[in-house]
């Protein structure tokens, strides 16, 4: 197709040379992680699974994210005594990828033996993601709770009948690298129809933008369907998307979407893209736009948000998030700000009042 370019392969070394957007990436990853394995670990095993997991380091020698996995696992192990064991699974199609990352995994082992002790790392899986993690998925018995690291360079090869598998498991989540920029550029391509509609798990996808979301425009009614076909096909409960933009754009380049099933999960996951976003939004704008929000959020709009969602109710605060922490650009501190002005304001009242 005329205006198509050739995508680079997954091992070209310009994939491999480290951005600002993978370290914020990578701080999102290790941060939720710990937090997930200290919450889900306590007394059993855990698992946790990259399935696009590259190189063990990128060009600069900055480590990837299996060393990142292997390292928190070992951190929290190491210093939790309530933890039982974590184990590590990892995935890489391209065959120059994967031998990197078994030198750099044997050389980290080797150099370290007494700091992965409690570590149980499976060799490698060289393989694509649609077929290893329905094997890996047949070889569990009984899955213990598990974390998928999804992080494709592109949109192939993640259909969501996948996704589906793994997150009808009890205990398990996924966090999606979804390349919003590349969906949006080959949505009209023929050499691409069958990859993005295995994504969406749907057959017309422009049919359903324009009749659902004539409203929206469309990188946001890409997201937003998405995001619901994720409800949709999987049964999961809870879905947040963290925008990323590459070094000095302004195009969103991909939405790192995270899914779980537990409030408490998102409400985390939440707190810490707050954190790691431009200027505490839920979003990554690039050095050059550092001093530019994403969005303006006014407290205004969730005190409106609440007093139309709860009016006539009375709900405990435990309620209010669990309700509606996936639906809002606001985290917890905001919602309590937000409910004491509105009980200053006399349209609530507010009993128990604590630490909490």
């Amino acid at each position: 197709m005329l205006g198509e370019c050739m995508p680079l392969k997954d091992n070209d070394p310009r994939k491999w040379e480290y951005k600002e957007h993978t370290r914020v990436k990578h701080i999102i990853l290790k941060k939720y992680l710990k937090a997930w394995i200290n919450i889900l670990g306590k007394n059993r095993k855990v698992c946790y699974f990259d399935c696009f997991a590259g190189r063990g380091k990128y060009s600069d020698g900055t480590e990837g994210s299996p060393l990142i996995a292997l390292k928190a696992a070992a951190d929290l192990i190491n210093n939790r005594s309530h933890l039982k064991e974590v184990e590590l699974t990892f995935i890489e199609k391209d065959k120059n990828n994967y031998g990197n990352l078994l030198n750099v995994l044997e050389e980290e082992l080797k150099n370290h033996p007494d700091m992965y002790l409690g570590v149980k790392l499976n060799k490698p899986i060289n393989d694509e993601f649609i077929n290893a993690v329905p094997l890996l998925l047949k070889d569990y018995k009984k899955l213990p709770p598990s974390f998928f690291f999804i992080d494709p360079f592109g949109f192939n090869g993640i259909p969501i009948k996948v996704l589906q598998d793994i997150l009808l498991i009890p205990k398990t989540e996924v966090f999606i690298n979804f390349m919003i920029r590349d969906v949006n550029r080959f949505l009209n391509s023929p050499n691409h129809l069958h990859s993005i509609e295995g994504l969406y798990g749907l057959d017309d996808l422009n049919g359903t933008i324009i009749s659902k979301y004539p409203y929206l425009d469309k990188e946001s009614a890409l997201l937003e369907l998405y995001q619901q076909q994720l409800h949709e096909h999987t049964g999961v409960n809870y879905t947040f998307p963290f925008k990323v933009s590459e070094d000095e754009k302004k195009q969103t380049t991909y939405y790192l979407i995270h899914a779980t099933n537990h409030p408490l999960g998102c409400e985390i996951m939440k707190e810490i893209m707050y954190k790691a976003g431009t200027r505490g939004r839920f979003g990554y704008l690039g050095p050059e736009e550092g001093q530019i929000l994403l969005s303006s959020y006014d407290l205004k709009e969730l005190k409106e948000y609440l007093i139309y969602k709860f009016s006539n109710q009375s709900v405990l605060f435990e309620e209010v998030m669990n309700k509606t922490v996936d639906k809002t650009p606001f985290i917890k501190k905001e919602y309590k700000e937000a409910l004491i002005e509105l009980e200053n304001e006399g349209k609530i009242l507010i009993w128990g009042k604590g630490a909490k």
